[in-house]
């Protein structure tokens, strides 16, 4: 066999070789992206064994860096760079662990070695140098991306690849540029339709709630890959958007199907599942994360929120306290948890803390209304009254409509207020209950209806009306009995009004016949007559008839 033809064979087998490795790689690299990383590293590793190249070192230390194993990326891509110096990925993976490191100035600094060295004329270190400085959050540069994977066809001259058009839509999303990343991933579309790409574009248009267009794409995923698992967790976090809680965890249960139940993952899906309000599924999910080994912080916080959620807030407790020795972020629901836990403990005063302190920082819930709750229970109605204000202020401020429930509340803490108020400060029950009777007539104003309203603003005008002669709570009495059920009305309820408008009508209008048809009924309700109501109505007994005076006798002559 002659030289020439020899070279053509080796030529022949290596290009064989190439092609069947590349394709291999890529389907490492298509499981890692499916969250299927012990796979990814199992025909990685094979790989390595069938053609241990320090190109495919590199993709196997990349695969253990992808799924946080950093020790066994780090010994991998020294391997291939001690097998092959002159192959410079290798030196980008051990540049990335830097960043994974949160050391951003050492890997910048080898960075730009490196591109320097290979006078950036390699696409794929250009790349995976623009991929790093997406990956990791303390430590991204999506500027710096951009701009190597933008050099890539002038310095290089070949045409972007679909998945360096996905890092440069990443590199856009980091910096909530939301158009130039949909073209981003547009452009990898049209390079190759994967399902990854879709699943991406279809988070920039959930970002921008455009859902239509990011149920679309989650769809084109689908149907490109059935299997992908992405696509499960992301349609589960659509789902939770509209509160379809129920099937966005059915799906969460389907990504652990079709990824792998390594124990990051169950981690991920325990947080999945905690944020589809599937509490349970997230305590069973955390629990055979950590048996596995892995645990973060945001365990504490889950754990902590699921055990007030699931009626065990000894247990929530412990686990949001160690979340504050642990050091976690702060994040305004664990007030609301703490608050929570506090409450069903019965530990009323920690509970208004906490609401307190999540309140102003909570753009979802109204805490005020739980506060005013808490504070009513307490009997403390000064701070109920504050609370249910502040409450109407929240709703406002939300562009909400208030309802009758909402003046009704913070009349009831008024009511009190004012029959709290010493009687011998007339002038502060006055000013009180005048306050009080303004809320029932809002609430009166939204719904007339509702006899309690009418019975309570007729309450506080007994306040107001201190000399019981003005007689101001007629009109409301007589709106209680006209709206009351009759049926089902509190009897004491029905005897406070018929009592007090007997009173109106004996000593203010002096019908007679009024006041006797309002005695009547109120007698019918306690015949034993307790406040001698027939007694006002009975007619002056007649003067007695004077004696007779006795015959003056005449004198005795």
């Amino acid at each position: 066999m002659n030289v020439k033809m020899k070279s053509l064979l080796v030529a022949a087998s290596l290009l064989f070789a190439g092609v069947v490795n590349g394709q291999t790689v890529q389907q490492g690299l298509a499981q890692l992206d499916g969250d299927q990383p012990t796979k990814a590293k199992a025909t990685m590793t094979a790989v390595v064994a069938a053609t241990p190249t320090a190109e495919n070192m590199y993709y196997l230390g990349y695969v253990q860096l992808r799924s946080g194993d950093l020790e066994g990326a780090k010994a991998t891509f020294e391997k291939g760079l001690a097998a092959e110096p002159k192959q410079p990925l290798n030196s980008v993976g051990l540049a990335t662990i830097m960043l994974a490191n949160k050391n951003a100035q050492g890997a910048k600094a080898a960075f730009d070695k490196i591109l320097l060295d290979t006078k950036m004329k390699n696409a794929d270190v250009m790349f995976r140098i623009a991929e790093a400085y997406t990956l990791y959050e303390h430590t991204n540069d999506p500027g710096e991306a951009v701009r190597l994977i933008d050099l890539i066809p002038e310095k290089t001259k070949k045409p972007l690849t679909a998945e360096m058009n996905i890092v440069k839509g990443d590199a856009f999303l980091l910096k909530n540029d939301g158009g130039p990343a949909a073209t981003g991933y547009e452009q990898s579309i049209l390079v190759n339709k994967t399902a990854k790409a879709y699943i991406r574009l279809g988070v920039v248009y959930l970002r921008g709630k455009n859902y239509q267009e990011t149920i679309n794409n989650y769809q084109k995923a689908y149907e490109l890959d059935s299997a992908f698992a992405p696509y499960y967790s992301r349609m589960g976090e659509y789902y939770i958007i509209f509160g379809k809680y129920k099937d966005a965890s059915k799906l969460f249960r389907k990504y652990v199907d079709r990824s792998e139940a390594t124990p990051p993952v169950l981690l991920k899906t325990a947080k999945l599942l905690f944020l589809a309000k599937d509490y349970e599924g997230a305590m069973d999910f955390t629990k055979r994360a950590e048996a596995g080994g892995a645990r973060d912080n945001d365990v504490f916080r889950m754990k902590g929120y699921s055990g007030v959620e699931l009626g065990n807030p000894t247990l929530g407790l412990e686990n949001l306290e160690q979340m504050v020795k642990a050091g976690v972020k702060p994040y305004y629901l664990d007030n609301v948890y703490f608050a929570k836990a506090y409450q069903a403990l019965k530990k009323d005063s920690l509970a208004i803390l906490y609401y307190e302190k999540a309140a102003p920082e909570d753009t979802i819930n109204n805490h005020y209304a739980t506060m005013y709750t808490v504070a009513y229970g307490q009997k403390k109605y000064a701070k109920a009254v504050d609370y249910a204000t502040k409450s109407m202020n929240w709703k406002l401020g939300k562009k909400q409509s208030l309802n009758s429930t909402d003046w009704y509340n913070a009349g009831m803490a008024q009511y009190f207020v004012t029959a709290y108020t010493p009687r011998e400060d007339t002038l502060g029950r006055y000013n009180q209950g005048i306050k009080a009777d303004s809320m029932y007539a809002k609430a009166i104003g939204i719904n007339d209806k509702f006899a309690p309203f009418h019975l309570y603003r007729a309450r506080s005008n007994n306040y107001v009306d201190f000399t019981g002669t003005k007689w101001l709570s007629v009109p409301h009495y007589e709106k209680f009995l006209t709206v009351v059920d009759m049926a089902k009305a509190n009897k004491e309820q029905l005897y406070e009004a018929y009592r007090y408008l007997a009173g109106y009508h004996i000593n203010s209008t002096k019908d007679l016949v009024k006041a006797q048809e309002y005695v009547d009924k109120a007698v019918a309700i306690k015949a034993d007559d307790p406040d001698g109501l027939k007694a006002l109505l009975a007619p002056p007994a007649p003067a007695a008839p004077a004696t007779p005076a006795a015959p003056v006798k005449a004198p005795k002559k």
